[in-house]
């Protein structure tokens, strides 16, 4: 199957679960189209056997309505009768044109709604790849941008290219039954009109496929700048973030310029067209009902059919290009669709509840590409209520170690068992569920910090809330605020300093109570006075919860049970503080160096003194 076949297939599968809304927004066009059929119709009947002579008759259904109305002479004296019928059947085309409308609608909306829930869903399941090398501001484009266009599309687009359809199928047959020289002249155009349009319609897809990722390219730059704004303004590269953006809107506005100057040459050529078909109905049709072949009603008819048919197919082109811009958005959200998901064995099973938090790695290797391991026959044990240090140089594989035991990403060398239970036969959800984790970058949402800490469990008494806090030495910080636990922060936390976003986040952490908690750099931005006060909370726990703290701060891994040190993905040593500072290597340098800058700095405070 290839891709137009697939997104085809995909439209289709969209519009299935709601058919029998499009079936009966089929049915009220239908029936529509027929009233609108009626009106000129109605003007051929009065033209032909009411107001000409002779009249024309032929003791048909038609001739028994004028004399149920009181003859031909009648209706003469009382035209107004045929002016209330066009009124009432446009009424009537109109309310079912309206039902149609009201139809298509409700089954759009409800199939989209569907969707982008779906969409938003598919995106929490995507794997830790895909997400690490997607372009946040282009999934938001698919998100919206393009849910949208495809909204639009079947809201109205669709049933508008059915119209156009039941039109041809209920008016071309009646035409020819009324006058086939006629038919054929009305029509001529039309082929022409229609391969027009399908032929632009194969010409502009792939225009409107650059305009929408020039779209998302742009959009972007704009999510990117609005993140970092501060960072922006703290390097003055404002100039050159305006000029990045320049590039990109130029792009997008060259490529929309040019699906413009594409869509005007079709408008202007396809109103051309319909414009000469209605002057052929003209000039032929006066010629013939001149020459009597043709009467003056079927004449007036004619034109009336003409108007009612050759537009609709000329919006066609229209409707083409929309299903065209409809194909690429479906195509792009489908893309996202078929990001693989984060695997999930079929017999995974739950972490235990009474789970205690012990953890075993055994020759563990892993690489996110095939060139490089992250981590090299790596091999530990950490007994339950344990507090372990991990340290080593950037690149050493210390965050590798926490992903793995998290299941953000899946080792396929060696083994990890939680509490004799091997990680990949876990479910994904229970093991984080298992693991309090706080990784290097604090991220927190544009609530209240009372959401914000009880963002992982919300069943949380106040109590339990504050207790974290104080743990992890923000409380008095939070009660300084106006609004205090109520406080609304900014977009990802600017609002707050660096150490009270790490602090705030790790209160989040240390509110789930797991069996584990993980801390990756947490307390990098915090002074050493709170830095101690945290470490002293955590201590309170010793014995009670599994703590694994990556760091660079001696002072944290002196209050270790056991300091691992990694580098170049390999476990090089582990020990205690006093073993490892005695030892040649990572650590010993480590700690030489943080303890000769306190020195010097205790030296240098003592001069100024």
């Amino acid at each position: 199957m290839n891709k137009s076949q697939h997104h085809h297939r995909i439209l289709v599968d969209l519009i299935r679960n709601k058919k029998w809304y499009y079936l009966g927004s089929i049915v009220a066009v239908s029936i529509a189209s027929y009233f609108m059929f009626l009106v000129p119709t109605i003007g051929k009947i009065v033209i032909d056997r009411v107001i000409t002579e002779p009249r024309i008759t032929d003791e048909g259904f038609v001739d028994n309505v004028i004399q149920w109305f009181g003859g031909a002479d009648s209706l003469a004296a009382n035209l107004w009768f045929a002016g209330i019928a066009i009124v009432i059947t446009t009424a009537l085309a109109g309310l079912f044109m309206y039902l149609k409308d009201y139809l298509a609608a409700t089954a759009c909306e409800s199939t989209i709604r569907r969707l982008r829930e779906e969409l938003f869903a598919h995106l929490h399941r995507l794997s830790e790849a895909y997400l690490n090398k997607a372009d946040s501001g282009d999934l938001v484009q698919r998100c919206t941008s393009d849910m949208d266009t495809l909204r639009e599309f079947l809201t109205m687009q669709v049933m508008d290219m059915g119209r156009t359809v039941v039109l041809m199928c209920i008016v071309i047959p009646l035409m020819f039954m009324q006058s086939v020289i006629m038919s054929v002249i009305s029509l001529m155009l039309v082929p022409i009109v229609f391969t027009f349009a399908w032929v632009f319609f194969g010409r502009i897809k792939a225009l409107f496929q650059q305009v929408d990722e020039a779209e998302g390219a742009m959009t972007t730059i704009v999510q990117e700048n609005l993140t970092g704004i501060r960072v922006v303004r703290a390097f003055a590269r404002q100039e050159y973030e305006c000029k990045k953006f320049d590039e990109g809107n130029r792009l997008y506005s060259q490529l929309h310029y040019k699906l413009i100057q594409m869509l005007s040459n079709f408008w202007a050529t396809s109103d051309l067209l319909c414009i000469c078909q209605n002057g052929i109905v003209l000039i032929g049709g006066g010629y013939l009902a001149s020459r009597g072949i043709i009467s003056m009603g079927t004449f007036f008819a004619f034109i009336g059919y003409t108007i009612m048919l050759i537009w609709p197919i000329r919006q066609l082109g229209q409707q083409l290009s929309e299903a065209g811009k409809a194909t690429v958005a479906i195509g792009r959200i489908q893309e996202i669709l078929d990001a693989p998901e984060e695997p999930e064995s079929d017999t995974a099973i739950a972490l235990p509840a009474d789970f205690d938090g012990s953890i075993q790695f055994r020759n563990v290797s892993f690489g996110f590409d095939a060139h490089k391991l992250a981590l090299n026959n790596v091999s530990f044990d950490i007994d339950a209520g344990e507090t372990i240090a991990i340290v080593g140089p950037t690149g050493s594989g210390k965050s590798t170690l926490i992903q793995l035991l998290m299941r953000l990403y899946d080792y396929t060398e060696g083994s990890i068992k939680l509490a004799g239970h091997e990680l990949n036969g876990l479910d994904r959800r229970s093991v984080r569920s298992g693991i309090g984790s706080l990784l290097q970058e604090p991220f927190l949402f544009s609530r209240s910090l009372k959401d914000n800490i009880k963002f992982g469990r919300f069943d949380a008494t106040d109590e339990q809330m504050v207790k974290s806090s104080h743990d992890a030495a923000v409380h008095h910080t939070i009660e300084a605020f106006t609004h205090k636990y109520d406080t609304v922060i900014g977009e990802r936390g600017v609002s707050l300093s660096g150490g009270q976003k790490q602090r705030v986040t790790l209160s989040r952490t240390l509110i789930q109570e797991t069996p584990i908690l993980v801390l990756d750099d947490t307390l990098s931005a915090v002074d050493s006075k709170t830095e101690r006060q945290i470490i002293k909370a955590l201590h309170k726990k010793r014995g009670q919860q599994t703590l694994i703290i990556i760091t660079h701060r001696i002072s944290v891994c002196r209050n270790a049970d056991r300091i691992f040190v990694m580098e170049n993905g390999k476990l090089t040593a582990q020990g205690t503080h006093e073993q490892l500072q005695q030892q040649p290597g990572f650590y010993q340098q480590l700690w030489q160096i943080q303890s000769g800058q306190q020195d010097q700095f205790d030296s240098d405070l003592a001069v100024t003194a």
